[in-house]
């Protein structure tokens, strides 16, 4: 009997430590989630709701943010060879009547180089007007885009309403 006792005794003892260094696991587990989703949430950069579009002008000199004055404009940027692009630039495309009828300016900017546009450009100017730029362009810069499918909703003020990588998350239920 007194051999049963100290079997359980030393069971019992086992699993508490066992609890223990369950708990620690599981703590430490936790800090360092914390600190990887630190480490690779980038910082939230580019304009933010609320800032006003940038002065621009596009590479070929025929839009600028004056020609956009008094009007919502939603801007798409896009790149060659990026995954997400095609459809995105389908939805734009399929939208294109749906926005214009809203009151809504699509202007649609695609980064290339070596002038290979992907199969993108007849994608883009069935939404509206296109801008093509080699590489980090003017407007991709003053509209402070660092990834692509990128879109930018401006009111008829000028000022950003919404920014998403996704259409239909930009547009918020229009």
């Amino acid at each position: 009997m007194a051999l049963l006792s100290v079997a359980v005794a030393v069971l019992t003892a086992l699993v508490l430590l066992d609890l223990v260094l369950t708990g620690a696991v599981i703590r430490r587990l936790r800090e360092t989630e914390k600190r990887l989703i630190e480490i690779t949430t980038p910082p939230d950069t580019g304009m933010r709701p609320g800032d006003p579009m940038p002065e621009f002008t596009s590479p070929d000199g025929g839009l600028s943010r004056t020609d956009l004055a008094g009007t919502q404009a939603l801007i798409g940027f896009f790149s060659a060879g990026c995954h997400h692009c095609p459809a995105q630039a389908d939805r734009l495309a399929a939208r294109a009547d749906d926005l214009a009828a809203m009151g809504i300016t699509v202007v649609s900017v695609l980064t290339v180089t070596g002038g290979d546009t992907d199969g993108l450009s007849p994608r883009l100017e069935k939404a509206g007007r296109l801008i093509v730029e080699t590489g980090a362009g003017d407007m991709t810069n003053a509209f402070q885009v660092e990834a692509t499918p990128t879109f930018l909703l401006f009111d008829d003020a000028g000022v950003l309403l919404n920014r998403d990588h996704g259409l239909d998350d930009v547009l918020g239920g229009r």
